[in-house]
């Protein structure tokens, strides 16, 4: 008897009253000789994953560019440094702090892109007294620096150092003997036991308008003589001022300039004539009573 394929898992029973009935196995046989390709589906989660590969890779890449091109390339080193708005010794003393500024770090020296400007703006506005200041970058390798003091003043001398002052009485900074030109700046000696404390010299701005007062008045030898220096000691409201080789005339800061000038033209001409160099001093202070050393 031949069985169909289907028939091959099925078994035969006979029961006893004749009759057959099938029962079925639940294995199964396959073919040694027959095998089943394997389909492979491609997943589009593995072309995802080399996109980020690649979009990581690329990330990566541009990171280790940029830290080259900021701390090791000479692509934005400082190479210049331009200061304008003050003069030529000032310059040269800005340039020097935004060097020391540069080179001040750990990393990324000289660096155009990673300059400390706030850093610089803090040096520069410790040790003057700035009107204005700028501070840019100017690709590829140029720092410029564009800065204003206030304005100049008088000279005030102190301990046997100078500095610049301005109207109100403010430090800008300080200078060299050397560069002060006493024709143009009244200078002003502090002889009082009061020193500059916060960038504030002992002065105040009504004293201040009055040496310039003076100073205008008597500068240029229109009296017959050349100012020294003004001087402020202990003495209240009295400003002396030294002439050069030649007498202090002392001030007092609640009369006019011009009545005390006229006293003491008048005091020269009809008195001290040509003996006014030789007299230690000449007291203009009490109104009409004028004393003399």
């Amino acid at each position: 008897m031949l069985f169909s394929r289907n028939n091959f898992n099925k078994r035969w029973r006979f029961s006893g009253a004749g009759k057959r009935r099938f029962v079925y196995s639940k294995r199964t046989y396959a073919n040694p000789f027959f095998r089943r390709k394997k389909v492979t589906l491609a997943s589009p989660n593995g072309w995802l994953s080399n996109r980020i590969k690649l979009t990581i890779l690329a990330a990566l890449t541009a990171i280790l560019i940029l830290v080259w091109l900021l701390f090791f390339s000479t692509l934005f080193k400082i190479n210049q440094i331009e200061v304008s708005g003050v003069g030529e010794n000032l310059a040269k003393e800005v340039k020097s702090l935004a060097l020391e500024v540069a080179e001040n770090r750990l990393v990324g020296k000289n660096n155009l892109l990673l300059y400390d400007k706030s850093e610089l703006a803090r040096v520069l506005n410790d040790k003057y007294y700035l009107q204005n200041l700028s501070i840019a970058r100017k690709l590829f390798h140029t720092l410029k620096i564009i800065l204003e003091e206030k304005s100049q003043t008088a000279v005030w001398r102190e301990d046997d150092k100078y500095f610049y002052l301005d109207s109100e009485g403010n430090i800008i900074n300080q200078v060299d003997s050397l560069n002060i030109n006493s024709s143009q700046l009244p200078l002003i000696e502090n002889l009082t036991d009061i020193k500059i404390e916060e960038r504030k010299a002992n002065i105040n701005k009504p004293t201040i308008d009055y040496i310039l007062a003076l100073f205008d008045e008597f500068k240029d030898k229109k009296h017959g003589f050349e100012i020294e220096r003004f001087i402020l000691d202990r003495d209240i409201n009295t400003i002396k001022m030294a002439v050069l080789s030649g007498p202090r005339i002392y001030f007092n800061l609640a009369g006019t300039v011009a009545n005390q000038a006229a006293r003491l033209d008048l005091i020269i001409k009809e008195k001290l004539k040509n003996n006014f160099a030789t007299k230690e001093y000449i007291d203009l202070r009490y109104g009409n009573n004028v004393y003399i050393k």
